[in-house]
């Protein structure tokens, strides 16, 4: 997880001089790229929250820390269990709290519940339903305390649920993502707008039997992207 100057105040809830003064005394570690400073927020949390910390984890190298994440294709954040062909919710909640999954998730963010508070924020002020039984929840603002560039979940309810969607049909296929930075939640908005228009590839989630059907024709669309359009990058 990589910070700049502002997010790393808001993490902390201090003001960004404070940031400064800790760095200046040694406190704290960070590297100016560009003129900007970037903090490594393993190392952060080492010396502020040493609870937090797992015995797998690692520093991350110094090459993360001018590495862009904002190409990252869509397919390599997913995985068979951040597919869920099986949904059980009825209600917005309930969906919400299915996507985000304590054992996914407990490595990923700090507080649970104000993920899916800011996720169930963005529903309030307008559905993440864009019609043909498809919604994409996600929070309003990136989770810059999110322990990893992006997060992308897949979940499909046979039975339809009511989520407030424009043209009144029942949501049946649901793609949650949760990214650090703006940048990032923009471009995987984009990657998943692109496979959705893909009635093709909506059709392979509506009837895949396994997460890994899912995965395949993800990674095949990106693939023919990339052959013809240059497509997302590494």
């Amino acid at each position: 997880m990589i910070l700049t100057l502002k997010e790393l105040a808001e993490y902390l809830r201090v003001n960004e001089r404070t940031i400064l003064r800790m760095l200046k005394t040694g406190q704290i570690q960070g590297v100016k790229i560009g003129g900007q400073w970037r903090f490594n927020g393993r190392q952060i949390d080492q010396v502020f929250f040493p609870e937090t910390q797992r015995e797998h984890d690692e520093d991350v190298p110094l090459r993360e820390l001018v590495q862009s994440h904002i190409q990252i294709p869509l397919s390599r954040l997913l995985t068979e269990d951040r597919i869920l062909l099986d949904l059980q919710a009825t209600t917005v909640e309930g969906i919400i709290e299915e996507l985000t999954p304590p054992m996914l998730f407990s490595n990923l963010v700090f507080d649970l519940n104000d993920l899916r508070e800011k996720c169930l924020a963005r529903e309030q002020i307008v559905s993440t339903a864009v019609g043909n039984g498809l919604a994409v929840p996600h929070p309003r603002d990136p989770i810059t305390t999110l322990r990893a560039p992006g997060c992308v979940i897949i979940g499909r309810s046979v039975k339809g649920v009511d989520f407030g969607a424009a043209d009144k049909k029942k949501v049946h296929l649901f793609f949650f993502q949760c990214s650090q930075s703006i940048e990032l939640h923009l471009h995987l908005m984009g990657r998943v707008a692109t496979l959705l228009r893909d009635e093709a590839f909506v059709k392979i989630c509506r009837n895949a039997k396994t997460p890994e059907d899912i995965i395949a024709s993800v990674m095949e669309h990106e693939r023919k992207e990339f052959l013809t359009e240059g497509g997302p990058g590494d």
